[in-house]
């Protein structure tokens, strides 16, 4: 569990051949040319203290839609190393912050000297969630592989379905104008990712659970 966890998501709209050019070693379909670049507040968490930020992808893989974290960091190596390991998010350690006041929020994602992804938040009262209210951020869809020892293959390749939204309980939210930043680790072959059109961004306090029924991944198929 984690109370009042607090996260912004910035939502853009990008370069659809790029997007797919990112999913094309796997095996999910692109679903829509919007993403959202989000970072959260862990500290309150039950077992571990730690922030997270990611950048996702709207997907879908057979019959099931949602989104993929297809960019992820941490600043906690066992938080990074469970969630890589465990359930196929492709976690990194980096540091990061999330400050919020009364006129917004931004938040900074950074590894030594490197800047990794900026995103922010300027709360507006005429601002809403029109742009990006259909978007579907769950459930989180993620290839979980285990490559072989020997070989060019995997020994084990499963697609896992993962919702903790059904036991989210929201607190506040608010809207207003986004911002972003990205650097070059958020891109394909040597390309940072394109931002065709900032939609906004939302700023959201809520308490956070990962029961037994809805914290646990399912696994979608297995392709190996």
């Amino acid at each position: 569990t984690c109370p009042e966890l607090r996260s912004l998501a910035v939502y853009v709209r990008g370069n659809r051949d790029q997007l797919e050019e990112l999913l094309d070693p796997t095996p999910f379909v692109l679903t829509d040319d919007r993403f959202l670049i989000s970072i959260a507040d862990f500290s309150n968490q039950s077992h571990f203290s730690f922030f997270d930020a990611a950048v996702l992808i709207p997907v879908r893989y057979g019959d099931a839609e949602g989104s993929t974290y297809y960019f992820e960091y941490e600043d906690d190596h066992q938080t990074v190393a469970s969630g890589r390991e465990k359930w196929g998010y492709p976690k990194k350690f980096a540091r990061i912050s999330l400050e919020d006041d009364e006129h917004g929020a931004r938040g900074e994602v950074s590894l030594y000297d490197e800047t990794i992804f900026r995103v922010s938040v300027d709360f507006d009262g005429a601002q809403d969630n029109a742009a990006w209210r259909d978007y579907k951020t769950f459930p989180h869809l993620q290839a979980r592989a285990i490559s072989e020892i020997y070989g060019p293959s995997f020994s084990q390749f499963d697609i896992i379905s993962r919702n903790t939204s059904k036991d989210y309980e929201p607190i506040s939210k608010r809207f207003g104008k986004g911002s972003v930043e990205l650097g070059s680790a958020i891109g394909i072959n040597g390309r940072k990712l394109e931002i065709v059109e900032i939609l906004g961004g939302e700023y959201a306090v809520g308490n956070f659970a990962s029961t037994r029924e809805n914290g646990r991944a399912n696994v979608v198929a297995s392709l190996v």
